[in-house]
């Protein structure tokens, strides 16, 4: 029995203190922190990696960049060529940024592009995936922010904005083709000069970019989308009876939301939908300051909201225009109206620029600041 127990001890202590058999050491690897993908000639991809290194110095450590670009005919081929060009395994674990090329998205199917990423166990589904203006080439190839690398710069940027209600938040797990019934938007951004900026949201239908909103749009489809951050601002243009001279606009920020969105079919298939969002804000900035009194915040009220139900019916005329289901329609039909799929979901696209959208934004504000 005693031996038995010994042994028993033995085989448990040699299966504890045995090492991993396919450990990957962070020493021997090249680990990306933005990468990028444009359309090339002749069907091919130009493939724009970063790879971030940190250098040591008697003056302490220093951030580093080197870019890469490999024109390929797979993301699987354009990994074995830069692999070529690597002291160390190439590794994207680490990715936090994966940029597109404008027209790679505007006439491509993107998203067979993505299918590495799917399907290897390292892959960093949580990487945020943006739209540039131009190439996603010419602003990895600008390395350095200051003294931050360009993948860090653009990932602290997407991530402030996005808590600031003006982008969606967007990664590769989100936009996996299985979940299907609504069109994603991604951000867009511009190359401009010394560093990028957030222009907006690039709207896709299906798989292909149809369209954009720019960022007082975008704050504003968010709302409607029921897509809230952190926090929401809008600024909004005031009406000809309280303009001021260079006081034109007035800031609110969101405190609460409420939105309501149902699917009515009508007998003759046409398909209605009543959108309403009521906002609860306060008034950051108002240049006339006459909000200590009541008839002036009961009109402001109204105005807002007349103004931003306005704004939400071009955005939606947009959205239609450019076949983007974003508040995902097609999957409340699917849900609720079986049989009329059916039969819509052939031509659903121009089906979809058929539906009637009756839009109501309620504003009401419930605090003016500290100055009455």
């Amino acid at each position: 029995m005693k031996r038995c127990c010994l042994l028993l001890a033995c085989g448990l202590i040699w299966v504890l203190l045995s090492g991993c058999w396919d450990q990957r050491l962070l020493k021997n690897q090249r680990n990306v922190s933005i990468g990028g993908m444009d359309r090339a000639s002749n069907g091919m991809i130009l493939a724009t990696v970063s790879i971030r290194d940190m250098k040591t110095s008697e003056a302490g450590p220093k951030n580093s960049n080197e870019t890469h670009s490999v024109i390929a005919k797979t993301t699987q081929h354009a990994r074995e060529l830069l692999n070529q060009q690597l002291w160390g395994s190439y590794s994207s674990s680490k990715m936090r940024v994966l940029l597109f090329g404008e027209e790679l998205v505007k006439q491509h199917d993107f998203l067979p592009y993505l299918d590495v990423y799917y399907r290897d166990p390292r892959s960093p589904l949580n990487a945020r995936l943006a739209v540039v203006h131009g190439k996603a080439l010419d602003t990895i190839s600008k390395k350095m922010i200051g003294t931050t690398t360009i993948g860090q710069y653009l990932d602290k940027l997407i991530e402030s904005i996005e808590d600031s209600s003006t982008i969606p938040k967007v990664n590769l797990q989100s936009i996996h083709p299985l979940d299907r019934g609504y069109d994603f938007a991604l951000p867009y951004l511009t190359n401009s000069e010394p560093y990028p900026t957030v222009h907006g949201i690039a709207m896709f239908h299906g798989t292909q970019m149809t369209g954009s909103l720019n960022l007082d749009e975008s704050t504003l489809y968010l709302l409607l989308a029921d897509q809230m951050g952190k926090t929401a601002q809008l600024t909004v243009e005031a009406v000809a009876e309280r303009k001021m001279a260079g006081f034109d606009y007035v800031t609110i920020a969101v405190q609460k939301i409420k939105r309501a969105l149902k699917v009515k079919v009508q007998d003759d298939q046409q398909i209605d939908v009543q959108l309403d969002l009521k906002l609860k804000v306060t008034v950051t900035e108002d240049p006339q300051n006459q909000l200590y009194k009541k008839e002036v915040v009961d009109e402001l009220d109204q105005l807002l909201s007349e103004e931003l139900t306005k704004k939400s019916k071009t955005i939606l005329n947009k959205m239609q225009r450019a076949h983007h289901d974003g508040f995902g329609l097609a999957r409340r039909l699917m849900a609720h109206y079986p049989k009329v799929w059916n039969q819509v979901k052939e031509n659903w696209t121009d089906n979809y620029t058929q539906v009637r959208f009756h839009t109501q934004v309620r504003v009401e504000i419930i605090n003016s600041g500290i100055i009455n």
